[in-house]
C-alpha cells in the first residue's frame, strides 16, 4: 500500500506532539526540583546538623499536584495522539491502554484516599508509629524531637503513666543541658505548668513546633524510686492528611472521568483494529 500525503503528514504531526510532551515533562522535572530545593531549605528550615532534618510534607504535596497536572496534561496529549495515529489499530490500541492505565491509577491512588481521609484507618496508622519510653530518674535519657526527619509526622501529645504520685517536667534541650542536675531550675523552666502531678495516666502537650528537641524530666521526690513510662503519640502532618488526600481524590475523579470519555472512544475503533 502506497504511503499517502495525509500518512506522513499525520506521522510528522504525532511526532511532534510526543517530543512536545517530553519537553514539557523535563521543564516540569527541573521545576520540581528547584522547588524541592526552595521548600526544603530555604521555606523549610532543613538542617544536617546537629541532626537530619528535611521537611518533605509541603514538598510532596507540590509533588502530588504536579503529578496530577501532568496526568491530565498526559489525557490531551493522548487526544491528540489518538487522532493524528496512522490507523484505526494505533487508535484503538492507544485508547485500551489508556484506559487500563487510568484504571490502576485510580485504584492505587483511591486506597491512598482512604487510608489518608478516613479517621480510623489514620489512627491505626498513626499509633503504630507510637514510640514508649521509660522515665527512671533525671540521669537517664528521655528525649524526643518534636517532628520527624522528614516533617511527616509530629508528637503534640504525650501520655505519662505511673502508679504513685511523681513530677514529670517537659523541657527544652537547651534548658536541659543548662541546668542538668537541678530540678528546681527544671520546675521552675517546665512547658507543663498545670498538669506535672502524675498519680495514674496524664496528657501533656507539646508545642507545635518543628524540629525541636524536648526532654521529660522525672522528679520522684514525692514517691521516691517511682518511675513512670511515656507513650509519645504521632500525629500525621496536615499537610499530607488534608491536601494530599484531597489531591488523591481528584486522581480518582480525574482518572474516572477520562474512562468514561475513552470507551466509546475504544469501541469506534475496535471494529477495524487488528487487535483485540
Amino acid at each position: 500500500m502506497p504511503v499517502t500525503g495525509k500518512v506522513l503528514e499525520d506521522s510528522i504531526r504525532l511526532s511532534r506532539i510526543r517530543r512536545i510532551k517530553i519537553m514539557l515533562y523535563v521543564v516540569q522535572a527541573v521545576l520540581l526540583v528547584s522547588m524541592a530545593f526552595v521548600f526544603a531549605f530555604v521555606i523549610g528550615g532543613a538542617t544536617l546538623k546537629p541532626t537530619l532534618y528535611i521537611p518533605l510534607d509541603t514538598f510532596a504535596t507540590l509533588v502530588v499536584l504536579l503529578l496530577l497536572i501532568i496526568c491530565i496534561e498526559s489525557f490531551f496529549f493522548r487526544i491528540l495522539e489518538i487522532r493524528f495515529a496512522r490507523s484505526s489499530s494505533a487508535r484503538h490500541l492507544m485508547a485500551k491502554n489508556s484506559i487500563r492505565r487510568a484504571l490502576a491509577i485510580a485504584v492505587v491512588t483511591g486506597v491512598l484516599a482512604v487510608i489518608l481521609a478516613v479517621p480510623s484507618v489514620l489512627g491505626a496508622i498513626e499509633e503504630s508509629t507510637n514510640r514508649v519510653i521509660v522515665l527512671a530518674g533525671q540521669d537517664k535519657e528521655a528525649s524526643f524531637y518534636s517532628t520527624d526527619t522528614f516533617g511527616w509526622t509530629s508528637i503534640e501529645k504525650v501520655l505519662i503513666t505511673s502508679y504513685k504520685l511523681v513530677h514529670v517536667y517537659l523541657v527544652e534541650d537547651t534548658v536541659y543541658e543548662t541546668h542538668l542536675g537541678d530540678q528546681n531550675a527544671m520546675f521552675i523552666n517546665r512547658l507543663n505548668p498545670d498538669n506535672y502531678k502524675i498519680n495514674g495516666t496524664t496528657t501533656i502537650s507539646v508545642p507545635v513546633v518543628a524540629n525541636t528537641k524536648f526532654h521529660l524530666v522525672l522528679n520522684d521526690d514525692p514517691s521516691p524510686g517511682v518511675g513512670a513510662t511515656a507513650v509519645l503519640e504521632r500525629t500525621l502532618s496536615g499537610t499530607v492528611s488534608g491536601m494530599i488526600g484531597l489531591l488523591m481524590i481528584s486522581f480518582v475523579a480525574a482518572n474516572l472521568a477520562w474512562v468514561v470519555y475513552l470507551m466509546p472512544v475504544e469501541r469506534k475503533y475496535s471494529v477495524s483494529s487488528i487487535y483485540k
